[in-house]
């Protein structure tokens, strides 16, 4: 039982567009709401996505690019701050913490797709 649980964690880790597809899916059973599902599904696999940019790039590069990652992460945090602050002057948390987060997870989305590509030719032209 263990060794399955371990094996659906890892691929989830590891294709986190399972694990996204897979929230949305139970979300939309639940709610009934597509719109909301697919903000739930987003908002839960931001980490699965860092995390599997973070394996991809020590795959493809044989080093640790943490910092890089980090420095994304902030930049968006600190670029959405400051947007949030000069359209209303004012800083909610809530809705800076949601924005920050939502754009971290088109960002790494993004990345993802990107580094897939680049990885999966770069392996089958080397």
């Amino acid at each position: 039982m263990t060794e399955l649980v371990a094996f659906v964690i890892a691929t989830i880790v590891t294709i986190p567009l399972l694990g996204w597809y897979m929230i949305y899916i139970t979300s939309v059973k639940i709610s009934k709401n597509k719109s909301k599902s697919m903000r739930r599904a987003s908002d839960w696999t931001t980490l699965l996505f860092m995390i599997a940019v973070y394996f991809i790039m020590i795959e493809i590069w044989a080093q640790s690019f943490l910092w890089i990652i980090l420095a994304i992460f902030f930049f968006i945090a600190l670029v959405v701050t400051w947007i949030q602050w000069r359209v209303s002057g004012d800083i909610q948390t809530i809705k800076l913490f949601k924005g920050i987060w939502r754009f971290n997870f088109l960002t790494f989305v993004i990345i993802y797709v990107l580094l897939s590509g680049y990885g999966l030719l770069a392996r089958i032209f080397s």
